[in-house]
């Protein structure tokens, strides 16, 4: 799951026709939270041809429907309502808490949609206790050595501050170059290196962690690097804890392998018709030639929309953090994204 890091609420939508009640509530069972609420329905026309979905957002402060930065913990989709007026509805769905040890503040929202999903915020509810999600953790420094073909990467320390009984997943000590420093949610951008170090008890530790790895891939173009401590879940690894590193680093263009000819030409050939002959071939060619596909706003990588020619790493870093977008010229809130440079890459983009 690829979780957002802007939640706002949707103009026009937060009328009061579907809203939450007084009574909903969340709780945690392991990697997975329940989410239950009372919704109270005014206008039964409001509900038709949507489906519906409660969500769990963890953000920096309380919520006051203007855009927020925060991490979509757990989206729990409900089917369609009826036109009842009051109703409730619950599911469990598998929990996203954001990565590192911050104090969060959560808010139930209900959203709704179509084909799964879920971008029309129609009301939302804050809670008062702030959430501390304990997670496997890197403790003090942490660093990295890059070679030509292997990585050392280290840690002071690596803790996990769950109860006694608690065994986490395997733990994975990663490398990534990422458009921009890591916040929260799946890495958007390309693993250099990986060392699995296994699984760690409740309330011990790893001291002096020091492990090396292959180097995967050394994408070109600069990157900003980031140590992410992930752990084996149920639906494969999820980041728990990172370190972003200060000082960006570039990679080269490949260098293109030269083309050696494949046939001579023939003693007896006449230059002017071979050369109509190579003439209509480049021109083959060049028709045959298929256009590259065009890289959506909404739901393409950092590291997909940084390959676009014109978009650079600052624009790529804030159409991600902005998104999603209702259209393509939506795209000109985006700083540094003026109307002659979107009018070059319309061609490029899609929503």
């Amino acid at each position: 799951m690829q979780t957002p890091k802007l939640l706002r609420a949707t103009p026009g939508l937060r009328t009061g026709s579907v809203r939450l009640g007084s009574n909903h509530a969340y709780g945690f069972s392991g990697d997975h939270v329940r989410l239950d609420a009372e919704l109270l329905v005014d206008n039964p026309a409001a509900v038709e041809g949507r489906d519906w979905a409660l969500q769990l957002w963890a953000c920096s402060g309380p919520f006051d429907g203007h855009a927020s930065a925060g991490t979509l913990v757990a989206q729990a989709p409900v089917g369609r309502l009826s036109a009842e007026p009051q109703q409730y509805v619950g599911a469990e769905a598998f929990a996203f808490p954001p990565a590192g040890h911050g104090i969060h503040s959560m808010v139930m929202v209900l959203a709704a949609g179509h084909d799964g999903r879920f971008d029309e915020v129609h009301d939302y509810a804050n809670y008062p206790r702030p959430e501390c999600f304990a997670q496997p953790e890197i403790n003090g420094t942490a660093g990295f050595e890059l070679g030509d073909d292997s990585a050392t990467l280290s840690a002071e320390g690596i803790t996990n501050p769950r109860a006694p009984d608690n065994l986490s997943g395997t733990l994975s000590l990663e490398l990534w170059a990422l458009a921009a420093p890591y916040t929260s949610g799946k890495p958007d951008g390309v693993q250099l290196a990986a060392s699995q170090l296994g699984c760690l008890g409740g309330q011990q530790a790893w001291h002096d962690v020091r492990v090396d790895a292959p180097v995967a891939s050394k994408p070109a173009g600069s990157w900003h690097l980031s140590m992410l401590l992930r752990e084996w879940t149920p639906i494969g690894f999820v980041t728990r804890d990172y370190a972003n590193f200060a000082l960006p680093v570039s990679w080269p263009e490949a260098a293109e392998a030269p083309v050696e000819a494949t046939a001579e030409a023939k003693p007896g050939a006449k230059p002017g018709k071979a050369g109509k002959a190579s003439s209509k071939s480049k021109d083959k060619d060049k028709s045959s030639k298929a256009k590259p596909a065009a890289v959506s706003i909404n739901t393409a990588s950092a590291a997909e929309l940084a390959a676009v020619k014109g978009l650079s790493k600052t624009v790529v870093a804030a159409i991600v953090a902005a998104r999603p977008f209702a259209g393509i010229d939506e795209l000109l809130k985006v700083k540094g994204l003026g109307p002659k440079l979107l009018d070059k890459l319309k061609a490029s983009l899609t929503l």
